[in-house]
């Protein structure tokens, strides 16, 4: 009786951690500065960044959310697979993107935001890079 309360609570745990991952990449087939993201949020939108050119970093902040930060990389993961999904769809920009995996939602308005305005799209930084969101899934 008691591992049966055990595998109860597991499996409540299971269904309460986030489905979605933190660690994002956005891949874009041309060169696209931070710079150039950190410009999309300016007045107009509900999202405030705040850019650290030097150290590569920006932080895109979610109202009574987490955020969303974006750091350059090179187009090279490191690894063969990587690199032949990167020669796959012809990626020259790379940067890792981290998000609070509960605020999946309000992070992904904030990819979709940079989608339509750079293009590009955003995969998850994992061993098969799902999940993916492109701009064609939108509504």
């Amino acid at each position: 009786m008691k591992n049966k309360s055990k595998l109860k609570k597991v499996r409540e745990e299971r269904a309460q951690m986030p489905k979605e991952p933190s660690e994002w990449l956005y891949l874009n087939p041309e060169e696209v500065g931070l710079r150039s993201i950190y410009e999309i949020f300016g007045q107009e939108t509900p999202w405030r960044a705040e850019l650290w050119e030097e150290a590569g970093v920006l932080e895109i902040r979610i109202p009574e959310a987490g955020s969303v930060d974006m750091e350059r990389m090179d187009a090279d993961l490191g690894d063969e697979e990587g690199n032949a999904y990167l020669e796959k769809h012809q990626i020259k920009t790379v940067f890792a993107v981290t998000i609070v995996p509960e605020d999946y939602e309000k992070a992904r308005m904030v990819m979709v935001e940079i989608m339509k305005s750079k293009g590009g799209f955003f995969c998850g930084d994992t061993e098969d890079f799902q999940p993916e969101i492109r701009l064609s899934e939108q509504k």
